[in-house]
């Protein structure tokens, strides 16, 4: 039934917008985040995105990618920028965000492409796992 489902997003996915699978970010937008991420996020997320505090998440792994299995990177982007850093949320500017956000998914072994990865285009994506 997953399977079907996940099949299922896929294909609307394909017909209405970019895959997350084609490259939706670049790599330098991803070494961007890699900085941002390292200066703000790595105490808690530690600085290979596995938590080093025991409130935090791992933000790479098989964990993190079936709990954003399904949901929009615009969904991933506003809870990211809504709540973090802890205590200052939505204080990083949502440039430094998206490249936080394309950094989580490099790691998490996406493809770069020619494209930065903004808000407006992020809404069309949808964060699906690989069968």
């Amino acid at each position: 039934m997953l399977l079907l489902l996940g099949a299922l997003v896929a294909d609307a996915q394909d017909a209405s917008g970019p895959s997350i699978w084609s490259g939706v970010f670049t790599a330098a937008q991803a070494k961007r985040g890699d900085d941002a991420y390292q200066a703000g996020c790595s105490s808690c997320h530690g600085s290979d995105l596995r938590a080093t505090d025991a409130e935090a998440v791992d933000l790479v792994g098989p964990g993190l990618r079936a709990k954003w299995n399904g949901k929009t990177l615009e969904e991933r982007f506003e809870r990211i920028r809504d709540t973090m850093p802890l205590g200052n949320a939505n204080s990083l500017g949502d440039k430094t965000y998206m490249d936080i956000l394309a950094f989580i998914l490099q790691s998490n072994d996406f493809p770069a492409g020619s494209q930065e990865l903004l808000p407006e285009t992020a809404k069309a994506i949808v964060f699906v796992q690989k069968p």
